[in-house]
């Protein structure tokens, strides 16, 4: 368990090995996620990306993407098309 004081301002200090963990640097965003126990901390692009990853899901085998091959095959076609 990791413990940060607030300061009069309402500001905290992410301790090191928090950090760490959330894969978070100078300048990066967290997030507060209310649960039934108050709050979770968590790097915001990471969830985001991982919210994305969710919505997304499937929606390569609906358009007829199953393989790294169907990907190759369709980027030269755009790159004809351009062209």
């Amino acid at each position: 368990m990791q413990v940060a004081k607030l300061t009069s301002k309402g500001q905290i200090t992410l301790p090191r090995e928090v950090r760490a963990s959330l894969k978070v640097k100078n300048g990066d965003k967290v997030v507060f996620v209310k649960n039934e126990y108050g709050f979770t901390v968590a790097n915001a692009s990471l969830m985001a990306l991982s919210k994305l990853q969710d919505a997304m899901e499937g929606e390569a085998q609906n358009v007829g993407i199953v393989s790294e091959e169907d990907v190759l095959d369709m980027i030269k076609a755009h790159r004809r098309d351009e062209a």
